[in-house]
């Protein structure tokens, strides 16, 4: 499944759904270049939930099993991707979001996720990781912390204890 519809996908225009989605910010205009892009890999075969650009590089979420049909015979697919978009281009796959946590997150250990409840109404994810661990996480905890907050629709926080 991709973030626009197969339709908007193949005729590289958005639908007023799509573009709605887009004005709403709730999908980016990374989500619709990398869907176009793969519908052309794939013609709707595969798709991905979100495309997140951390700075260095972008992280592409996916279900696990089109990790492989993304980036393509010999990295064919994900070449074309980084070229198009103009820098490096990380797939990460997981079954649930949660899932999608603890794969960025590892081999670091989680020590605890939490919901706080603010007094102005919003709700933020806590996830405190372990101190002794902060050494082996694949990226910075910024980086971590803006594609959990994409990913969950929601502001985060990333404790160190």
């Amino acid at each position: 499944m991709l973030p626009i519809c197969n339709i908007c996908a193949k005729t590289k225009v958005l639908c007023a759904s799509c573009e709605t989605k887009l004005k709403n910010e709730e999908i980016s205009e990374l989500d619709v270049k990398i869907a176009q892009m793969m519908y052309d890999f794939g013609k709707g075969e595969f798709g991905f939930e979100k495309a997140v650009d951390v700075g260095d590089f972008v992280v592409v979420l996916t279900q696990k099993e089109d990790i492989g049909k993304i980036i393509g015979p010999g990295g064919e697919n994900l070449r074309k991707m980084e070229e198009s978009v103009g820098t490096h281009i990380k797939i990460m796959g997981a079954s649930s979001a949660e899932e999608m946590i603890y794969t960025l997150i590892f081999p670091a250990n989680i020590v605890s996720t939490s919901r706080l409840y603010l007094a102005d109404g919003r709700v933020i994810k806590k996830i405190t990781i372990n101190k002794n661990d902060v050494d082996k996480l694949k990226m910075d905890l910024h980086s971590i912390k803006k594609i959990v907050s994409n990913l969950l629709h929601t502001d985060v926080e990333i404790v160190v204890g």
